[in-house]
């Protein structure tokens, strides 16, 4: 039996309660007048409160919570409907707050559309366990259209300029200056408003209507409950372990999804921090229609903490980067820094005192290639501050650029025979890193990614 999404009370729509409102209507007093006796008896002094301070006392609260107190009596009720709380739960979830409710009647009913998807565009940077190549998207609501939308995140290569390395005349290397983009024309979520106010469930998918629907490609979204660490492998959760994380979900790309029986029954058993989306073709030919390729359109999409792609004075390396992987293409990378126990040195940059370098910093993939997949590290360095410093360049390209010594990791085909090899990394600057793969002759270049910038988009 498919669980109902929510059982909202009557104020917030609810169908099937009129006739039972009806019926208390003809045996007792008027409306009017049972509101008038329940603030006259009741013992609690919360209804006796001005209706600023109830407003401020409401605004506290979840939406959820939101409507439990509105079941309390018809005073309650009334007060959570004021649009103004509505507005601040929806605004709660976007980075720049929104003042009309757009193509809705009101913040109320946008938020009822939405629920309980609110928090894929707050989260707003989400990559997924697609096999070796993952994913990366970033989501947003457009209120002009009121939709909650997520696109895939791409990069075009614009030069392809070779530069001299003096240091080195020997070694390749080929400029990088790419244009990070949205795919606007291929959305991978979409989230639209629902004109029938038809009911959702927690354990169904949702299909999502989508341009390319025209072409008999269909796209589901369903929601993820918390996996149990203890039943988790590291081949069975997502996100890997290689990113810190608190909240992982189960996923097992050996077994059909939906023999998974990982979905939510309760909305307090959703994640808010992971999602699944399933793309499938229809192919009709007569009669009947079939699927075609269902075992692999399944893609769990989880997401990142602020917290690890964030820069701070400490950790100023840390964010979302873009690196040039010559003919696999452009990848993404999760950079993360980690303070060395017992180390209290900090190493300035020589060019701005404001950058400590110390610590280490470990490259994980958010998308990857055939050979080394996502979610593995592409490269680390145990030490960005003295003990790990080979030298301060004086060549002009990295004239006063810090370079130290790493690991990149390489594999063959499917992730075979993976090792490690001597590397160096050079911190040209904070939004650029240049890494040296010493064997193959060969430089590779990272350039930060502007999330903001690109959401705005």
């Amino acid at each position: 039996m498919a669980v109902a999404l929510m059982e909202w009370p009557p104020p917030l729509g609810q169908r099937g309660q009129d006739s039972h409102q009806n019926e208390n209507e003809e045996e007792g007093p008027s409306l009017t007048d049972r509101d008038y006796i329940t603030l006259q008896n009741l013992k609690t002094s919360l209804l006796k409160l001005p209706p600023e301070l109830l407003y401020e006392i409401l605004s506290y609260i979840s939406a959820s919570d939101l409507v439990h107190a509105s079941e309390a009596c018809r005073v309650l009720a009334q007060h959570a409907n004021n649009d103004r709380l509505w507005a601040n739960l929806v605004n709660l979830n976007l980075p720049e707050p929104v003042q009309e409710p757009g193509v809705f009647d009101s913040f109320r009913s946008l938020y009822i559309n939405h629920h309980p998807c609110w928090f894929i565009p707050r989260h707003k940077v989400w990559f997924s366990d697609t096999e070796h190549t993952g994913n990366l998207i970033l989501t947003r609501y457009d209120n002009r259209r009121g939709v909650i939308e997520g696109y895939r995140v791409t990069t075009e290569r614009r030069s392809h300029k070779f530069q001299v390395w003096e240091w080195n005349p020997d070694v390749v290397i080929q400029a990088f200056e790419p244009k990070v983009n949205l795919w606007l024309d291929d959305p991978i979520l979409l989230l639209r408003k629902d004109p029938e106010g038809r009911p959702r469930y927690l354990d169904t998918e949702r299909v999502m209507e989508m341009p390319v629907q025209v072409q008999y490609v269909y796209n589901a979204i369903s929601l993820c409950r918390p996996g149990c660490p203890e039943e988790l492998t590291e081949d069975t959760q997502w996100p890997p372990s290689n990113i810190p994380s608190n909240h992982r979900v189960y996923r097992n790309p050996d077994v059909h999804w939906e023999e998974w029986n990982r979905v939510p029954r309760q909305l307090s058993q959703v994640s808010e921090h992971a999602f699944r989306i399933r793309r499938w073709a229809h192919f009709r030919l007569g009669m009947p229609i079939f699927t075609a390729g269902q075992r692999e359109t399944m893609s769990t999409y989880s997401t990142l903490d602020p917290s690890l792609y964030t820069p701070t004075k400490e950790k100023p390396y840390q964010g979302i980067w873009v690196g040039d992987y010559s003919a696999h293409g452009c990848e993404f990378l999760l950079f993360l820094q980690h303070d060395k126990e017992g180390d209290e040195y900090n190493a300035r940059d020589p060019r701005n005192e404001d950058i400590v370098q110390r610590g280490s910093l470990k490259a994980v993939k958010l998308t990857g290639d055939p050979n080394v997949p996502r979610g593995e590290y592409s490269f680390m360095s145990d030490d960005l501050g003295p003990g790990g410093t080979i030298r301060i360049a004086t060549e002009s390209l990295f004239e006063g650029a810090r370079v130290v010594r790493s690991r990149g990791h390489v594999a063959g085909l499917g992730f075979r025979d993976d090792t490690f090899i001597t590397s160096q990394l050079i911190l040209v600057s904070t939004d650029c890193v240049a890494h040296y793969w010493e064997s193959m002759g060969h430089i590779t270049y990272y350039r930060r990614l502007d999330i903001d910038a690109l959401i705005r988009t």
